[in-house]
């Protein structure tokens, strides 16, 4: 039996009314050398928490970001290869610990590859609930200059912060009260 002429004609204009989607570009993957060593450990801890992470269409680099004050940023555009831009300046990267720069990578890897907003909820005791927070990228990072009774060392932290990042439903732990 042939369909009839009119069906024809539906499926000839369903087809045709298709939005256009740009051709997704072919996967990239450029990340500095100095720079691997953080999304390696970014896919550890994945692997750890038993995710697997693809992490082979990525462009990490270093340059201006769009806004002031802000020292790394995620650009994700449909069919586009994801990007991450560090802050080339002086008070960013270069002024870092490796706590903090661990944080910065993780932060922005998690936009970009587990697509999670900001979040700014804290805790009773004021400490961010998650490092995907919009102010302070050094949650399980050592502080500077120890300030009155100021709890300097707050790497005990990073396995939490961790687990939120790759499970927002992460119970509180018991420093946050």
């Amino acid at each position: 039996m042939r369909p009839s002429r009119f069906v024809t004609i539906l499926v000839l204009l369903a087809l045709s009314c298709q939005p256009d989607q740009p051709p997704a570009e072919p996967p990239q993957y450029n990340v500095p050398t100095d720079l691997e060593p953080f999304v390696q450990a970014f896919r550890n801890e994945a692997r750890q928490r038993g995710q697997s992470v693809a992490i082979d269409n990525l462009i990490i680099r270093f340059g201006a970001v769009s806004e002031q004050d802000v020292c790394g940023e995620c650009r994700l555009q449909a069919g586009k290869t994801p990007v991450i831009t560090f802050s080339n300046d002086p008070l960013c990267w270069q002024q870092m610990n490796a706590q903090e720069r661990e944080c910065l990578v993780f932060h922005e890897l998690g936009h970009c590859v587990l697509k999670r907003l900001h979040k700014t909820d804290r805790f009773p005791n004021g400490a961010f609930v998650s490092l995907m927070n919009l102010n302070d990228v050094s949650v399980y990072a050592t502080c500077r200059y120890a300030i009155g009774n100021d709890d300097c060392d707050k790497r005990p932290r990073r396995s939490y912060y961790i687990d939120e990042l790759f499970d927002p439903s992460t119970p509180a732990p018991p420093w946050a009260k």
